[in-house]
């Protein structure tokens, strides 16, 4: 939903103090959403949830890939090696910047609540002392007040409540352990290995909201395989293995940053590609197109795929309407006799 990591991520990140080997200070800032109830209550939780997505990407684009969600309304922000004043600068810039834009948006201020806590350098971080840190002194944080800095407390001679503490992570890791059997089970289609269709659409939703929030582009393209019903009349294992084939080619194809998933057929697949206009996607497609012509030429039956193409907010200003014309595209480049890339007009 708001394309940070999550609290499992964040309880592991405790256990290696973030890769802060030399034990360089820490800063942590929690960041309470303080109106995602009363969105909730009001717009439903869709709006609560249009909140927490817009909320993931501003974070994000202002702090990097330091950022975790760890409960349904609370993030922690971790900052690595700086100084206790920039730290400080650095999160009230956020805070303000945060509720400019929801000023903006006509929310009830102020839309988070803040808590910068400073860890000190040679100090490492354990599961208890985070813990500690972060629940108590973010009930210190009020509406009159919402935003405050403090030095880490230390922890009290209190082996039962530290205990208590390791072990709830301890649960945390082994929650999150089958939660992500789970999701894999959900999400990711176990033939292709790539993300199934759902999961491919819930990306979609957050690229595109992403886009509108800055302004910004993205471009995806449809592939759909050519005439490879074939492999299907050999058995449906060949088959599977067909789709496995085309599925690694196409992630060896792409950029890191793209993203390529399963759509609603067994042969087509749909990448998309993050602050990308549609001529740069376009000579991506053309590489997967040929890629997967060129490697096929050793296998039962050589294979070939279409490709159509498309650029928001260019073609489409919704997922159905963005799909749409890459069906479009992706029918014209049949129509002209397949195994080639077409642009949506």
């Amino acid at each position: 939903l708001t394309g940070c990591w999550n609290l499992v991520s964040f309880t592991r990140g405790i256990q290696t103090s973030f890769g802060n080997a030399d034990l360089r200070p820490v800063t942590l800032i929690g960041i309470d959403v303080h109106q995602l109830r009363y969105v909730n209550r009001r717009y439903g939780f869709e709006g609560g949830d249009q909140l927490l997505r817009w909320l993931g990407i501003a974070l994000r684009d202002e702090m990097g890939n330091t950022v975790y969600r760890i409960a349904g309304d609370a993030f922690v922000i971790v900052i690595l090696g700086g100084s206790t004043s920039a730290d400080d600068e650095r999160a009230r810039s956020l805070f303000e910047q945060l509720n400019q834009q929801a000023r903006q948006l006509k929310m009830e201020m102020p839309v988070v609540r803040m808590a910068v806590i400073h860890f000190p350098a040679g100090s490492p971080l354990n599961t208890a002392l985070v813990w500690k840190n972060l629940n108590e002194l973010m009930v210190r944080i009020d509406e009159t007040d919402p935003f405050k800095i403090f030095d880490a407390e230390p922890l009290e001679d209190n082996p039962a409540m530290i205990r208590a503490i390791e072990l709830m992570a301890e649960r945390i890791l082994s929650l999150g352990y089958m939660l992500n059997v789970t999701f894999r089970v959900a999400y990711i289609d176990p033939v292709g290995n790539l993300p199934n269709l759902i999961a491919t659409r819930r990306k979609l939703d957050l690229i595109l909201a992403e886009a509108i929030s800055k302004g910004g582009c993205f471009s995806l393209f449809l592939i759909d395989g050519d005439d490879l019903k074939r492999y299907n009349t050999i058995s449906y294992a060949a088959g599977d293995k067909l789709i496995s084939q085309l599925a690694a080619i196409l992630m060896e194809s792409i950029r890191p940053d793209d993203f390529a998933g399963r759509w609603r057929f067994g042969d087509e697949f749909v990448v998309i590609l993050p602050h990308t206009p549609l001529l740069e996607a376009a000579g991506i497609a053309d590489r997967v197109r040929t890629a997967i012509e060129a490697a096929s030429q050793g296998w039962t039956f050589p294979v070939t795929v279409s490709v159509g193409v498309v650029e928001y907010p260019v073609h489409g200003h919704t997922v159905d309407e963005l799909v749409n014309s890459a069906e479009q595209a992706l029918k014209a480049a049949k129509t002209m006799g397949k195994n080639r890339t077409t642009m949506a007009k």
